[in-house]
């Protein structure tokens, strides 16, 4: 995904320079960070679920007896499994019939079509495999008591707290290091 995200900023900034410096803008670059950031769209789905920070509405989960929160984990967790199964289905046939059927291609970039839709195959698979994951994690550990939303973000900004502080004091002794 960051790979993804320098290569639309390096572009973009080409694209900027290209324009207001040489007076002649390319005709690819808007497509090519438009495909980027699809790709880094599909690519993150299984990143956002092996974090556990996908939409949703944690302190209502915390206001449920354990038993009751981590049923309802796991059931949300089969639901989006079989959703993603079906997304992927789906995607692989649309991919199929561009690659075998239609022969679609980009009109800037002259690509085929189907290397575009594969980001969905991959995004659909890649969550697939986390949302199992979660399953098995959420079935394995259905007696323990998760944490709550707000112990989650109060530990969260003590971490980020702490990377500031740390940051902050070894700014101080580089700044000390330079004047001696």
């Amino acid at each position: 995904m960051v790979v993804l995200l320098v290569a639309i900023s390096a572009v973009m900034l080409a694209q900027i320079f290209a324009r207001y410096v040489f007076n002649s803008s390319m005709s690819w670059p808007e497509e090519f960070c438009r495909y980027c950031y699809v790709w880094s769209v599909f690519i993150s789905l299984g990143y956002t679920i092996r974090r556990g920070s996908m939409l949703r509405v944690g302190i209502v989960m915390d206001m449920l007896p354990a038993a009751i929160s981590n049923s309802v984990k796991i059931l949300c967790d089969a639901v989006m499994l079989a959703l993603f199964a079906v997304f992927f289905r789906h995607s692989l046939l649309v991919v199929d019939n561009i690659k075998n059927v239609t022969g679609e291609i980009s009109s800037a970039m002259q690509i085929p079509m189907w290397i575009m839709y594969m980001c969905a195959v991959i995004g659909f698979a890649l969550a697939a495999v986390r949302t199992v994951q979660s399953l098995v994690n959420g079935v394995r550990h259905f007696k323990d008591k998760g944490e709550t939303t707000i112990e989650a973000t109060i530990k969260e900004a003590r971490a980020e707290v702490e990377l500031a502080a740390q940051d902050n004091k070894n700014y101080g002794a580089a700044v000390r290091e330079e004047r001696e």
